[in-house]
């Protein structure tokens, strides 16, 4: 098929859901659009399931709970090179079954061919169909399932600066922080945020609390209710099975930021910081091959633990960061063993189109390996609601490892967090 043009199409029940602007909201900015992805699912067509790879012996006791064994599919939609990409957990056990398919075009019948790319924790497959295509009908020992293909939402972000992230059941003012942090440092102009699965309210409410920031052209609220997946043992061990965020980050670039003029990666605990003030999307698309990654360093609570950890507290209630321990590496280099994982910003149009979007690097990509020392982000201890460990409490401030962030203090003098 033929690349779409940069289109939105609107009101399908499992595609964009527009939303009606209340009278609070700026009439004038920002497009919003709750997105919910049409997923397959082998328990609608098949008898099997996707088998972890990771020994019984260092399974937990929820491990079968938490492990997506259903998911085929996350999603289908219209990419930007003349294909339909199908994104989903990776196919493991599954491959063999996937590769003798029979992949047909609806309504014209066509066989097509298509590609699959297995990745980190993460699969895709790549058709070649004619235009007009509205599902595919899968025909394989697995058994025979027709899968709807959605539009491309490119055109929503393209030329943006866009900040994107996965969160669950964060406070909607430091959601909405988060945002105004990213506009008035970096320029951000658009946003895409996956929901996975929060309970304490739903994507409307996220759309209208992001629809209240002023300065920002264009929303998207994933609705992504896929089980995030059992994670590693330690830092380094059996990162085998979250197979959910890897889906998100690659769902984001080939359905919606493909056209994006650059995009930051980031959780809502964490805000970019740069030596001079310099916009981190400025620095990547300046960047000879587009991308930055930059290492974290811990903004902790300090002084009286209950004060520290009261209720509506906000990322510019902190300022006090973790000193760096450096040690040498290879008996040569310094680095910080205190560190958080780097985290990346960079140009989709200039990102290799088998490369990988990860959490913490773009797999198969050597300029994704650098890290720059111009550029970091700090991590918010505190703004967590302790969904994966007991992570908030105070600590008494102690000179010897803790120091008070002057960059992030005069990062937080520039933003106006009431608009």
């Amino acid at each position: 098929m033929t690349p779409p043009c940069l289109t939105v199409s609107r009101g399908a029940p499992d595609g964009p859901v527009a939303l009606a602007r209340s009278s609070t909201l700026n009439q004038s900015r920002a497009d919003i659009a709750i997105i919910r992805p049409s997923p397959t699912l082998l328990t609608q067509f098949s008898g099997e399931r996707r088998l972890s790879v990771r020994p019984l012996e260092v399974r937990e006791a929820d491990f079968d709970a938490k492990f997506d064994a259903d998911t085929l599919f996350y999603d289908a939609f219209i990419g930007i090179r003349g294909r339909i990409v199908l994104v989903g957990p990776p196919f493991l056990n599954l491959r063999p079954a996937l590769e003798a398919a029979t992949i047909e075009a609806k309504p014209s019948g066509r066989v097509c061919s298509f590609e699959l790319r297995e990745m980190d924790r993460h699969g895709q497959i790549h058709v070649v169909a004619p235009d007009g295509t509205d599902a595919l009908v899968i025909t394989s020992p697995l058994g025979r399932v027709e899968v709807k293909v959605q539009p491309s939402e490119v055109d929503v972000f393209a030329g943006r600066r866009v900040i994107f992230t996965q969160s669950r059941n964060n406070d909607l003012v430091w959601i909405q922080d988060w945002v105004r942090y990213a506009r008035d440092i970096h320029g951000a102009d658009a946003v895409l945020l996956y929901d996975n699965a929060s309970t304490r309210y739903t994507p409307e409410d996220i759309a209208d609390a992001l629809g209240a920031i002023s300065g920002i052209a264009a929303i998207r609220i994933v609705d992504w209710p896929f089980k995030y997946g059992p994670q590693g043992l330690d830092a380094k061990r059996f990162w085998d099975s979250d197979f959910c965020q890897h889906g998100a980050w690659e769902h984001a670039r080939r359905r919606f930021l493909e056209a994006a003029r650059s995009v930051q990666n980031a959780d809502v605990d964490e805000l970019v910081v740069s030596a001079d003030g310099q916009s981190v999307f400025a620095a990547a698309e300046a960047d000879p091959f587009g991308i930055l990654r930059y290492r974290g360093r811990w903004i902790v609570g300090t002084g009286d633990p209950a004060a520290s950890l009261a209720p509506r507290l906000r990322h510019a209630d902190f300022d006090t960061v973790q000193r760096e321990k450096l040690q040498r590496r290879f008996g040569v280099l310094r680095r910080d063993v205190l560190a958080c994982p780097a985290k990346w910003s960079l140009v989709p149009s200039r990102c290799p189109d088998k490369a990988q979007w990860r959490v913490h690097t773009v797999g198969h990509w050597l300029p994704a390996l650098r890290t720059s020392a111009a550029f970091g982000y700090r991590h918010f201890r505190e703004i967590n609601d302790n969904w994966k460990y007991a992570r908030t409490r105070a600590d008494r401030y102690d000179p010897a490892i803790h120091e008070v962030d002057a960059r992030l203090k005069a990062h937080f003098a520039r933003v106006d967090w009431t608009a």
